[in-house]
């Protein structure tokens, strides 16, 4: 394999993910490395197609990674996680969860997927069927179109979910869902990378950045309330009380229960296991 120059690094383009940036895009930190934003899905795939050496993606990808194609690895000491309500991933209904039979799915979502059936099998018992919508939709102007095919449910993640808090007569917040099943945290996604790609002080930059970023929290914040059209003092909430960066022993544990819990339910092979680049 002939390598490239410059690291492609491609990053989620959500609010969440703006304190583990925000000091590359601004060129604060000066690193050797093209950057890259999209949404989790796509940046999931763009790192599986090998048009990106490291990628933040949905950590359900990580376990559904073919080894035959390639390695991943885990950089430490940062992920995207909860400790409890996180707001950004919400099931919204217009009946009570054990009531829904048909839930429409936000097509940008892989983690938060796996993580609402898990949460459906274990800790709600029910199992409805399930349809896509696209991560646009006005969830209380769906679930009153009765056209086929009707649905009760909408999940959406990220920033539009943060956009319809409270506009539905009935949600379940996932993060929160999960912490009250487990007592763990929820671990959405990590910086992965190709086994192959020579990564030399990305870690530490990439390390460095998330201290910086998290650290100018307020005034992220700021700028990207405006840029979303939502509250400031909601993204203050959502990045100070709602989003963990680090990555853990705790959080760790809850990657590997939420592992578990994925191949139970067939929603990711089995005999996978965590491996961490080392710095």
């Amino acid at each position: 394999m002939v390598q490239k120059s410059r690291l492609r690094i491609g990053a989620v383009s959500f609010l969440n993910t703006k304190p583990l940036i925000y000091p590359l895009v601004n060129k604060e930190i000066q690193a050797d490395i093209a950057l890259t934003v999209d949404v989790p899905s796509r940046v999931a795939a763009l790192l599986s197609e090998d048009e990106l050496d490291v990628g933040l993606i949905p950590i359900i990808e990580y376990f559904r990674a073919n080894p035959s194609d390639t390695n991943y690895c885990i950089l430490p000491d940062i992920s995207i996680a909860s400790h409890g309500s996180v707001r950004s991933i919400q099931l919204f209904s217009r009946v009570p969860i054990q009531e829904i039979r048909r839930i429409a799915l936000d097509t940008n979502s892989r983690t938060s997927v796996a993580l609402l059936k898990i949460l459906l099998a274990e800790k709600y018992g029910v199992s409805p069927a399930f349809t896509t919508c696209a991560p646009t939709v006005i969830p209380s102007t769906a679930l009153q179109n009765r056209q086929y095919p009707p649905f009760e449910a909408v999940l959406l993640i990220g920033d539009p979910a943060l956009r319809h808090l409270g506009t539905t007569e009935y949600s379940v917040d996932l993060g929160e869902a999960w912490y009250k099943l487990t007592g763990l945290p929820f671990v959405y996604a990590c910086w992965v990378a190709r086994e192959e790609a020579r990564f030399g002080d990305l870690a530490q930059v990439l390390f460095q950045s998330k201290e910086r970023g998290v650290a100018q929290i307020p005034e992220i914040a700021q700028v990207e309330a405006q840029k979303l059209g939502l509250p400031e003092t909601l993204c203050l909430d959502y990045l100070q009380n709602r989003i963990k960066y680090d990555l853990d022993e705790s959080a760790i544990a809850g990657i590997e229960l939420f592992y578990k819990y994925a191949v139970k339910n067939d929603l990711a092979p089995p005999c996978r296991s965590l491996t961490f680049k080392s710095c």
